[in-house]
């Protein structure tokens, strides 16, 4: 079985090549079939490697500095619990999409772990000696006295870098192993979900129409509801309510505790999208399909005896 270890965040630097980053990241990687970074500002990937403790499964927050990312409020939240600080840069204003990163995130940074800078082979800007040079000067100035330079040319070589991250971050962190909650406070949520253009009530829950179903999602509780009336205004109504068992994907951050806040923004958007109701999960009872249907026959069967 799989150990939960630590959270690491990943900084894409902005440029012609950062999709590419991106998509090399999420080869070597266990995520959610939706890309959530033009979403939400940050892509959760899992990273899993065999290490000398057992397998060892790496949460990865994968950002970019651009657009409303750059909320003083939001930005720092993905940096926060992060064991190191890693940057995929190409160009030859690295060095400042570093730095405005880090004074953006100054009051969660943990000088004692370390910054990682990769850098592509044959597609840097700037000469490597140049840029390592500029970055040792600015590391300098900052007090940040941890820090490494890698280079990359395809997925395996990030995979063997990542696999050199997970087996330090064991050896240095091994209280870093068992449950953590990494993910973001109820306001930080909230606030994601109000940019998205979603109304929330005073119970932290948006309520979304589907057919003769409406969906209740609790943002304070990561929970999904779904309910039937037959009148609302009526002096007596028939109501039927279940609870829905959502897998949003059998892979990536669905199943990883500490990750409930993200888990629901992607059910969100799943409903948004109409692909919510195509979701089957691994199991008959994960189906929604099937539990919509329960749902109804619940409600037809509730009905019936009230109106006798």
């Amino acid at each position: 079985m799989a150990r939960f270890l630590a959270k690491v965040v990943l900084a894409l630097e902005p440029g012609l090549l950062k999709d590419d980053f991106h998509q090399a990241l999420r080869e070597i990687s266990a995520h959610n079939k939706n890309n959530l970074l033009q979403m939400i500002g940050v892509d959760p990937i899992v990273y899993r490697t065999e290490t000398s403790v057992g397998m060892v499964d790496l949460q990865i927050w994968v950002t970019s500095i651009t657009g409303f990312q750059l909320n003083r409020m939001i930005l720092p939240f993905y940096f926060t619990g992060a064991r190191k600080y890693i940057f995929m840069c190409s160009t030859k204003n690295s060095v400042n999409f570093v730095a405005e990163a880090i004074d953006l995130t100054s009051d969660q940074i943990n000088a004692l772990n370390e910054v990682v800078i990769l850098t592509p082979v044959d597609k840097l800007e700037i000469k490597p000696t140049k840029l390592k040079r500029d970055f040792e000067r600015f590391f300098r100035e900052k007090s940040l006295n941890f820090f490494s330079f890698k280079q990359w040319k395809n997925s395996q070589d990030l995979a063997e870098i990542f696999d050199g991250i997970v087996n330090d971050l064991v050896t240095a962190h091994p209280e870093s192993f068992g449950f953590a909650p990494l993910g973001f406070e109820l306001d930080i949520v909230e606030e994601i979900v109000r940019k998205q253009g979603f109304e929330i009530n005073e119970a932290h829950e948006i309520l979304m129409p589907q057919d003769d179903i409406i969906l209740r999602v609790n943002l304070q509780k990561n929970t999904v509801f779904a309910e039937m009336i037959d009148c609302i205004d009526c002096e007596k109504n028939c109501k039927a309510t279940k609870k829905l068992c959502v897998v949003v994907s059998d892979k990536g951050f669905a199943n990883i505790s500490g990750l409930g806040d993200l888990r629901i923004l992607s059910i969100i958007f799943a409903i948004r999208d109409g692909s919510f109701m195509n979701l089957k999960g691994t199991k008959p009872h994960e189906d929604i399909s099937n539990q919509l249907n329960e749902l109804r026959q619940l409600f037809k069967k509730k009905c019936e005896k009230e109106q006798h």
